[in-house]
C-alpha cells in the first residue's frame, strides 16, 4: 500500500486490530472461535495487518524503507514517513516542517551503520530529510544493516511566564524570553508590543505566544507580538503562554534495515 492509503486507513485499522486481539484473549478457558454470523451464513473474517515486511512503527508513525544506494564509499538510505496519529496541530503552527497538519509525529534523527565487518559508524537527519548518509568505514566493506537511535516526538508546550507590564521586563519561557519592548498609553487603550527572542534550533517549531487574560486583543504578529488592552485599567503583569509544539528527543533502537532479510 502507498503512502496516501495508509494515512487514510492505518489509524482505523490499528485500532481494530488491538480490539480483535484483546477480544481474542479476555477468556482464558475459549477454545473455540465464534465467527460473525450473516444472513449468508457463516463467513470467517480476516484483517491483514495494514504495513509490509521492513515498515517500522515509530510511536504513531509509519517509516517505510526506500532504496539503499552505494556509491564510492558513501551509503545513502532512502525513507518515507507516514503518520497514524489524529490531527493535532494547525498547519500555521509548524510552517517550517512543511508537513500536513497532525500527520507525522515522530521524526527520525540519530542513525547507526554496522559493516558486515563488525565496524559501525554514525549519521543524523534533520525534520525535513527523507535520506541519509553514512561514510563507509572501508570502501571494500559491505552494509550489514542500519539502526535509528535516535529520533524526535512533536508535543505540546503549554509553557508560561509572568512579566511586568513595563518597559524592557522579560521572562524565560522554556525555548526563549520574552521582553516587553514598548507599552504605549492612550486615551481609551494600553497597546504592549512583546518581542520573543529563541535559540537557534533547527529543530523547533514556531513559538506560539498568546496573552491568558483574554481581555488582551492580538493585534499582530509580525516581528513579536501587539497586544490592546481595551479600557484605562491594564493589569500589572501579563501572563503570556507558548501554545505551540515542540519536537524533544528520545533514545531507543529499532532495526530499520537488515541485509539477510533483504531480497
Amino acid at each position: 500500500m502507498n503512502g496516501a492509503g495508509r494515512f487514510g486507513v492505518g489509524f482505523l485499522i490499528g485500532v481494530i486490530l488491538v480490539s480483535a486481539v484483546t477480544t481474542r484473549l479476555a477468556g482464558d478457558e475459549a477454545t473455540t472461535t465464534t465467527e460473525p454470523q450473516t444472513s449468508l451464513g457463516t463467513t470467517p473474517t480476516t484483517i491483514e495487518p495494514w504495513f509490509e515486511p521492513g515498515e517500522v512503527m515509530i510511536g504513531a508513525t509509519a517509516l517505510l524503507p526506500g532504496s539503499l544506494d552505494v556509491k564510492d564509499g558513501i551509503v545513502t538510505f532512502h525513507y518515507d514517513l507516514v503518520g497514524l496519529a489524529p490531527t493535532l496541530v494547525e498547519n500555521e503552527t509548524a510552517p517550517g516542517l512543511a508537513m500536513p497538519a497532525g500527520d507525522v509525529l515522530e521524526f527520525p534523527e540519530i542513525w547507526q551503520l554496522t559493516t558486515e565487518s563488525g565496524k559501525t559508524v554514525g549519521s543524523s537527519t534533520g525534520p525535513r530529510d527523507s535520506s541519509v548518509r553514512f561514510e563507509m568505514p572501508s570502501p571494500d566493506d559491505e552494509v550489514a544493516s542500519i539502526t535509528l537511535t535516535g529520533w524526535r516526538v512533536l508535543i505540546h508546550i503549554g509553557d508560561s511566564v509572568s512579566v511586568p507590564l513595563e518597559n524592557g521586563a522579560s521572562g524565560e519561557l522554556r525555548r526563549g524570553t520574552v521582553t516587553v519592548s514598548a507599552v504605549l498609553e492612550q486615551s481609551i487603550s494600553t497597546v504592549v508590543h512583546i518581542d520573543f527572542e529563541g535559540a537557534e534550533d533547527p529543530w523547533q517549531v514556531r513559538v506560539d505566544l498568546r496573552p491568558l487574560d483574554p481581555h488582551w486583543n492580538v493585534s499582530s504578529r509580525q516581528a513579536g507580538m501587539q497586544l490592546t488592552w481595551n479600557g484605562t485599567d491594564p493589569p500589572p503583569t501579563i501572563v503570556l503562554e507558548d501554545a505551540g509544539y515542540d519536537l524533544v528527543p528520545v533514545s531507543g533502537s529499532l532495526l530499520v534495515y537488515d541485509a539477510a532479510a533483504t531480497p
